[in-house]
């Protein structure tokens, strides 16, 4: 029953306003947002799924409800396309941005894969279900 605050934070209400102000624009979203977003999302996808449906779109406006660090590279890749971040509820928080994704860095990764560590031991029946998650998600940058 895990979630990302992240993709709970987005607003539908603010969302919906913003696409009737800009109705030439898609709306797309991570899976992890809440079922509402999702089910008015013209495309649903992981964050690599994302950054190819800008790219490859005809589309040349998008609302964009994920993780804002990720409109950066949506921008070099697609710099003729105008992105909007999807708005939150709370108008007081960087609540679109994440404070854990943003806490790693090349330096950390490197010495993550040159030294294998930290060790990280999960229960058996815990990293079965953690699987199915991991596999979806897999499936989805497909």
């Amino acid at each position: 029953d895990g979630a990302c605050m992240v993709h709970e934070a987005f607003s539908i209400e603010k969302i919906l306003k913003l696409y009737a102000e800009n109705p030439d624009a898609e709306i797309i979203a991570h899976p992890e947002s809440e079922a509402h977003l999702l089910k008015v999302a013209k495309y649903v996808g992981s964050t690599s799924g994302l950054l190819n449906y800008v790219k490859t779109s005809k589309a040349t406006k998008f609302i964009v409800a994920t993780e804002v660090g990720i409109l950066h590279k949506m921008k070099q890749e697609s710099p003729n396309k105008i992105l909007i971040p999807a708005p939150v509820e709370d108008d007081n928080c960087n609540c679109s941005e994440c404070f854990y994704m943003k806490m790693n860095t090349m330096k950390k990764l490197y010495l993550c894969l040159k030294y294998e560590l930290p060790e990280v031991h999960v229960d058996l029946e815990l990293s079965k279900k953690a699987l199915v998650s991991i596999e979806r998600m897999l499936e989805l940058s497909k």
